[in-house]
């Protein structure tokens, strides 16, 4: 089951931008959301194709967030794809992805991942980090509470609607 758009893209148009009106707006480079899995339920029964479904919605949901905001401007991370795929998952690099997203003349990089403890505690988690210093801007987490499309969605959206996105851009 695809996640509907259209909620979350009318809170997107809503939400307020932080940059000064005729600001350069921010470039940001948003990374894949990951899966850390504790639950032994992956090891198991190996990957589920509908969390990697889910991570993909979400991760674009992450990007149309950016995309529908006058004071920020995605930046491709397509040129990382191969070294990202080399590399361990970006949350256990410590803030390694905003010197990947400086690489990429980004000011902000955006991360985060899914702690699935069990199938019904599951935890969603976005970093914004200073791609000059490394200094993390924003964090958000919010517990959800089963692995289903809603609850994924449900869980995304209180981030962007209540945590992400709110300290200054400039």
């Amino acid at each position: 089951m695809r996640f509907a758009v259209f909620p979350l893209l009318a809170l997107l148009i809503a939400l307020p931008a932080a940059a000064s009106p005729g600001a350069a707006p921010v470039k940001v480079a948003v990374f894949d959301l990951e899966l850390y899995d504790t639950s032994l339920e992956g090891e198991m029964r190996g990957k589920d194709p509908a969390e990697t479904a889910r991570l993909e919605e979400l991760t674009a949901l992450l990007r149309e967030a950016v995309a529908h905001r006058d004071d920020m401007v995605a930046v491709d991370i397509g040129p990382l794809r191969e070294r990202l795929a080399r590399m361990p998952a970006l949350y256990s690099c410590s803030g390694c992805e905003a010197k990947l997203a400086g690489e990429l003349g980004a000011e902000r990089s955006v991360s985060g991942f899914v702690y699935k403890i069990s199938t019904l505690i599951l935890y969603i988690t976005i970093a914004v980090r200073d791609t000059a210093t490394g200094k993390l801007i924003e964090e958000g987490s919010v517990s959800i509470r089963g692995n289903t499309d809603e609850s994924w969605r449900h869980g995304m959206d209180s981030l962007l609607q209540r945590q992400i996105f709110k300290a200054s851009m400039e």
